[in-house]
């Protein structure tokens, strides 16, 4: 009778001791559950500009007319860019981007300060490429990306406007190539009128439908 009652409790400390291990092992398995799934959605969405905010100048960027970087009031860092002129990076992509959806993504303001005898409110917006090589020498453009909405007008002096655009990956593209481009007139004095751009991006994703709730949720 004694033999037995001891294998009884022998075995009911083995459950608990078997239960408190599974519950060791799931305490520490769930948070490395949940960075795995964190890391995962984080690589997918890794922002692939070099300096997108200005926080090194202007390098990474080249520069085709009057552009600078400056402390934007309650924005921080942010491409100041002047008359006509346009900022452009290009970055190269694998074969493996192929057929996945790319979101060229930037906040754009305007100030033009000269009022409304200077004329109406101008335009700055973004435009990009799909080429064959990020080699200048080489490269070919295999699609000229604008429309949807990447030219969003600033509805105010000042004001800023999310401007965006998703397009599929091509077979052949070696680079990417996005363009920041000032709305002011080109006779416009770098007194009277100059456009902005923050938190300039170029990201990648596996489907139209994760790219597109990216973009728009994009801050």
């Amino acid at each position: 009778m004694g033999d037995a009652k001891s294998a009884e409790e022998d075995g009911s400390l083995a459950a608990r001791l078997f239960c408190l291990e599974v519950m060791m092992m799931l305490r520490f398995a769930l948070p490395l559950c949940v960075l795995l799934v964190a890391g995962s959605a984080s690589g997918q969405s890794n922002n692939l500009l070099n300096n997108p905010n200005g926080d090194e100048g202007l390098q990474s960027w080249r520069v085709f007319g009057n552009a600078a970087v400056s402390d934007c009031p309650g924005a921080g860092k942010c491409f100041s860019i002047f008359q006509d002129a346009f900022i452009f990076q290009d970055i190269a992509v694998s074969e493996n981007a192929a057929g996945m959806f790319a979101v060229f993504i930037s906040f754009a303001s305007i100030e033009n300060s000269g009022g409304p005898s200077t004329g109406p409110l101008g335009h700055p917006y973004l435009h990009g490429y799909f080429m064959n090589s990020v080699d200048l020498k080489k490269a070919a453009i295999l699609a000229n990306l604008s429309g949807q909405e990447m030219s969003s007008p600033p509805t105010a002096n000042a004001a800023w406007i999310k401007q965006h655009g998703v397009f599929k990956v091509p077979e052949q593209a070696g680079a990417i190539r996005i363009f920041l481009r000032s709305g002011c007139a080109k006779t416009a004095s770098s007194a009277s009128c100059v456009s902005h751009f923050r938190n300039a991006g170029i990201f990648l994703f596996s489907t139209e439908d994760e790219a597109k709730a990216f973009a728009n949720a994009y801050q």
